[in-house]
């Protein structure tokens, strides 16, 4: 039972520093950002147009689709986004009615940035994080990570629509390849950077939405309504504050800009965090040229 309990806290943080990773942009741009006051049928029109997909079979597989007008172009952006995450879970120990739980803590400290090149009928995705996880080896162990974990690394990948879907890694000598989307040299990493940074790139769920947003001066953009949830019941609370800016310029998608606190006591255990995050989009003159292959 005490295992059972330090796991689900655990996991339940790990899927929420999961969820906040994804997250991304250059935040300070992303946050100062003015966006512009716009009508529904525009934020309609700007969220629509963010839409990506991919289909092998189309001569220009990698469309901007929009279902506000008939408009279909070839899309031409580049998205750029940064992520920070602080967060700390931890335990005095001491016992919960018959049960008896160990004192533990841990500590994550996280940034990453990325920039994907959506031209040419290709996307180049390039990521880097830095990360830290300290800790107790009972809060650790369950999320199966070693105590003291750090780490800093860069992804880079290119993916071509032109022939088929043709993705470019690079292999262990450092030469570019290559592979095919279940490949061995596609790296875990590498696949959930091109998996996240697609779903990211498009907000085409906003559309019809606008009524759930609201214009704020102080934001400089429309803020996400009713983001804070609050409560508690005997000895446990939660308190999480969230700020969801969406930034419109010329009738586009500008910039996403979220920040968060999370401050949750329940079963003798207290989590507490703060995270960041930015997407900044810029459209037009940008060109991806597919590496030479050894």
């Amino acid at each position: 039972m005490k295992k059972g309990i330090l796991a689900a806290a655990s996991v339940a943080l790990s899927a929420c520093m999961l969820a906040a990773f994804a997250g991304c942009g250059t935040v300070s741009t992303a946050k100062n950002m003015k966006g512009e006051e716009v009508t529904e049928d525009v934020w309609n029109t700007a969220m629509a147009g963010t839409v990506y997909e991919a289909d092998a079979s189309a001569a220009n597989a990698v469309q901007t689709l929009s279902e506000v007008t008939a408009e279909q172009e070839a899309p031409n952006y580049k998205v750029e986004y940064e992520s920070k995450i602080n967060a700390e879970m931890s335990s005095e120990g001491g016992n919960i009615g018959d049960q008896q739980i160990e004192a533990a803590n841990l500590k994550i400290d996280m940034t990453s940035s990325s920039t994907v090149t959506v031209a040419d009928n290709a996307l180049h995705i390039t990521l880097k994080y830095d990360f830290k996880f300290d800790g107790s080896e009972n809060l650790l162990e369950p999320m199966g990570i070693p105590e003291g974990l750090d780490g800093k690394g860069e992804v880079e990948l290119y993916i071509s629509f032109a022939d088929g879907v043709a993705f470019y890694v690079k292999d262990g000598d450092g030469n570019w390849v290559s592979a095919s989307a279940d490949s061995t040299l596609i790296s875990t990493a590498a696949q959930m950077v091109s998996e996240e940074c697609l779903s990211l790139m498009d907000q085409s769920a906003l559309v019809g939405l606008f009524s759930q947003y609201e214009y704020s001066s102080e934001h400089k953009g429309y803020v996400a309504l009713d983001t804070d949830v609050s409560g508690s019941m005997g000895d446990s609370s939660l308190g999480a504050t969230t700020t969801l800016v969406y930034k419109m310029r010329d009738n586009r998608l500008a910039a996403i800009y979220s920040s968060g606190d999370v401050d949750m006591n329940a079963l003798g255990m207290s989590v507490n965090g703060t995270m960041e995050t930015g997407l900044v989009y810029t459209y037009g003159g940008q060109s991806v040229t597919l590496p030479t292959v050894a």
